[in-house]
């Protein structure tokens, strides 16, 4: 099952450079196709140390949880580390403040933790196939989002997909409400994109992608509790 061309566009964005076979351990570049550059490690003020080189840097590996230093084909849907080669860590889901860039950092520990990516595109269990392999979706088991390039005034340009979609339009999406009347042409547009790409989901038989649950507001009462007798 395909997926439309606006939801293809703005998640199948990676394009994998490897310098040997598609498989673990093995290094590769990480380019992205909307951006027109690679991904690659670098210090910056603000926000998670990545920047992007018009040159191919080949420093990124996909490592496997149990065994790191062995090599086999990775399969879409495979929950995999990511580690980045000139800064011997890898890279993680984590939380930023406001205004500190996209929530990434950098973990030294290679566990069941920081085994979080998982390479969509193509149905789960298939081999990714020859390099480079285009029009990857890089899915973060941690955020249960994608990653992608797009603008933001602070750190490097990636946010997760779903960045700005309210929690109410994915709550019509589960109800197949997306074309009703009371909902707005932007809401039903981001209703419709969300919908197609968890029907591609589905069909690809893909583990781990339903979305964050909205977090809970904290009370802002400010009243005691009444004292005990």
């Amino acid at each position: 099952m395909p997926l439309p061309n606006p939801t293809k566009q703005a998640t199948a964005q990676w394009t994998l450079k490897f310098s040997g076979p598609s498989h673990t351990n093995v290094p590769f570049a990480l380019y992205n196709q909307r951006e027109k550059d690679h991904l690659y490690y670098k210090k910056r003020p603000i926000g998670v140390d990545l920047k992007w080189s018009k040159y191919a840097k080949t420093e990124w590996k996909f490592m496997k949880c149990g065994s790191p230093g062995t090599s086999s084909p990775i399969r879409y849907d495979q929950q995999l580390a990511l580690y980045n080669t000139s800064y011997k860590q890898y890279l993680v889901y984590q939380k930023r403040g406001l205004g500190r860039g996209i929530n990434l950092g950098w973990s030294k520990k290679l566990d069941t933790k920081t085994c979080q990516w998982v390479v969509h595109g193509g149905r789960a269990g298939k081999p990714l196939g020859p390099s480079p392999v285009r029009n990857v979706m890089l899915f973060n088991t941690v955020e249960r989002d994608y990653l992608i390039n797009k603008w933001r005034p602070a750190g490097v340009n990636l946010r997760w997909y779903r960045y700005g979609v309210e929690d109410q339009i994915w709550d019509l999406v589960k109800k197949g409400v997306c074309a009703a009347s009371v909902v707005s042409d932007k809401a039903k547009g981001a209703c419709a994109a969300l919908k197609a790409l968890e029907e591609f989901q589905k069909a690809m038989g893909y583990s781990h992608t339903n979305p964050k649950p909205p977090s809970t507001p904290k009370p802002t009462s400010t009243t005691k509790p009444p004292s005990k007798v």
